[in-house]
């Protein structure tokens, strides 16, 4: 039997994880253009990359407004950044999550509701949530 609970805080947990890994490596982002996705830009002040390998990790891959983490373990874990600058993910990221783990018996509304109560996400709309500790905003620079 599945713990909706417990899938939603191991999302929280491990997304955290590896974007502190990232930002280990990454000090910023930016997007040259409208048209153009996310890149990261290294602290070493090498190019920006859309992609790469977090040590004893995974790889992360960026789209969009997004990066998508695949970990060593064969977990996926996917956040965007809204137009606010804020972490942000919703009931289905977590479920593919946990489809990622081969549960396949949990619902997107039961982690939908779950996340609503859990303590470790804030709530900004219906299915719209954001990490509690806001660690992982970043402000878009104004042009």
């Amino acid at each position: 039997m599945s713990d909706p609970a417990a899938i939603v805080e191991t999302f929280v947990r491990l997304t955290s994880r590896c974007l502190d890994a990232l930002l280990t490596v990454y000090g910023g982002n930016e997007r040259p253009t409208v048209w153009t996705g996310l890149w990261l830009v290294p602290r070493d002040g090498s190019d920006p990359v859309r992609s790469g390998v977090l040590d004893e990790l995974g790889s992360f891959h960026l789209h969009g407004v997004g990066c998508r983490f695949e970990l060593d373990s064969g977990e996926d874990l996917d956040v965007d950044w809204d137009w606010d600058g804020r972490a942000v993910f919703n009931s289905w990221r977590i479920l593919m999550y946990a489809h990622s783990t081969g549960d396949e018996a949990v619902t997107e509304q039961a982690l939908r509701a779950t996340a609503l109560q859990a303590p470790s996400v804030v709530v900004l709309e219906a299915d719209k949530f954001i990490f509690s500790h806001r660690r992982y905003d970043v402000t878009r620079s104004e042009s």
